[in-house]
């Protein structure tokens, strides 16, 4: 089964999960890897400029890091930087890919917290048109 495995990839705990993950159904799969980092942009009044480019440096930094990880385990990947909320990011690009599956990291929250914050991967699972693995890490 060919096709395109997005994660979601932050440079967290999480993050490194999923990456893990991802690059092990990708090579199952014999499927395409993309990495994605999205950051939402936060308007503080005024200039954002220096933060938008500090953040995207970061990103940058993320995603070469995570780069390295993947050109390690011989699959073919590609990184996106997104500008966007997380999960409608992920649902994003995985629709415009035609994604098989999405991978994100999840924490163990406790329900409530969950219900009332929300979380990429609950957000994620209700919109995205594909299956979502959730790594979840302790």
């Amino acid at each position: 089964m060919a096709g395109t495995v997005i994660v979601g990839y932050d440079g967290s705990e999480g993050g490194n999960a999923a990456l893990s993950e991802a690059i092990t159904l990708a090579s199952v799969l014999s499927a395409d890897l993309t990495i994605v980092f999205a950051y939402e942009k936060v308007v503080v009044g005024g200039e954002s400029h220096d933060l938008d480019e500090a953040v995207e440096e970061i990103g940058e930094r993320i995603l070469a890091e995570a780069s390295a990880t993947a050109s390690g385990a011989g699959i073919s990947f590609t990184t996106q930087y997104v500008e966007g909320p997380a999960a409608e990011s992920l649902a994003l690009v995985a629709e415009r890919e035609n994604a098989s599956y999405v991978v994100v990291g999840g924490t163990a929250e406790r329900p409530l917290k969950a219900w009332v914050l929300g979380s990429t991967a609950n957000k994620l699972m209700a919109i995205a048109e594909c299956p979502v693995v959730v790594v979840r890490i302790p």
